[in-house]
């Protein structure tokens, strides 16, 4: 590739519709010079099962044998990205669908940035539900114009977030003892804590689903409705941060009131209901007594 930097795709995989991964892969290895797929399933892909996707110079898969969490996923291609010498890290999941400049549109947005003499560490897309074509729009952290093109963001999510390798030597990996939920804000706060600034790119879009699915509750109040197991890593995770001095005010705010609203509304209006509750519960008091990786019912 002809571009100031070279661009290592890390994409982190597990129990992935193959038809939507091959599609995935083949849209996003045309762009990169090099794409590292990482597998956390038990029972790994069978790559072959991916016709067209195969390009020995620049695919490389990596099977984990098991579930470590998305942090430590993400940690394995980043480090081999590192010590391969790429500049910039393009982090994805599996479900995420790259357009085709994406890319493109996220390097020329880097340089335009560093051009102006700012410390960069990161630069995402504008993400929209793939499902519906709506932009996801928070309440807050809605971000500070800085140019037609970018947006200053506290935060990002992990998918489509092109990561430069400078950057990640100064601020650190991604957080493993969190699993997964909440490791790319961690992140992205870290870096602020650094002297980093993040941005989102209004060039490029990406489509994602956050969720397996959204609902509005008596006609009030959104949920993202994930797996019952994700509430245990996202209550346990939000009390984990609420005691980090460069996580920011209002985002613990923020965080104690809808936690405290979800804690009834799963249980009550979500099935299994049962057992969401009881992912809550133990990731409430894992969260109290600072128990952190994988889920365990011991």
């Amino acid at each position: 590739m002809n571009q100031k930097f070279k661009v290592c795709a890390v994409m982190v995989c597990f129990y992935p519709d193959i038809k939507e991964l091959a599609s995935n892969i083949m849209s996003i290895v045309k762009q990169v010079d090099k794409l590292i797929i990482v597998d956390n399933s038990e029972k790994p892909v069978n790559s072959n099962l991916l016709p067209g996707t195969q390009d020995e110079n620049k695919i490389q898969w990596i099977f984990l044998k098991g579930n470590l969490g998305i942090g430590a996923a993400q940690n394995v291609g980043i480090k081999l990205a590192i010590e391969e010498n790429y500049d910039s890290i393009l982090l994805l999941d599996q479900d995420s669908n790259p357009p085709a400049d994406l890319v493109s549109s996220l390097v020329a947005g880097v340089e335009f940035l560093l051009d102006q003499g700012i410390k960069i560490a990161c630069l995402g897309p504008d993400i929209f539900n793939k499902n519906t074509n709506e932009t996801y729009k928070p309440l807050i952290n809605k971000g500070i114009q800085l140019h037609e093109d970018f947006i200053e963001k506290d935060v990002l999510i992990a998918s489509g977030k092109l990561i430069l390798a400078n950057a990640v030597k100064d601020i650190g990996m991604m957080d493993e003892s969190l699993f997964i939920d909440l490791v790319d804000f961690e992140w992205c706060w870290r870096a602020k804590k650094h002297g980093y600034r993040v941005f989102s790119s209004k060039r490029a879009r990406m489509g994602h689903m956050v969720g397996q699915k959204n609902v509005k509750v008596l006609k009030l109040y959104t949920l993202l409705i994930p797996s019952p197991i994700r509430h245990y890593y996202q209550f346990r995770n939000t009390l984990f941060l609420l005691k980090r001095s460069y996580v920011p005010n209002y985002w613990k705010i923020k965080s104690l009131v809808e936690r405290s609203i979800e804690f009834f509304l799963y249980p009550l209006f979500v099935s299994p209901r049962l057992k969401r509750f009881r992912f809550i519960v133990s990731g409430i008091i894992d969260g109290l007594f600072n128990k952190k990786g994988k889920f365990t019912n011991g």
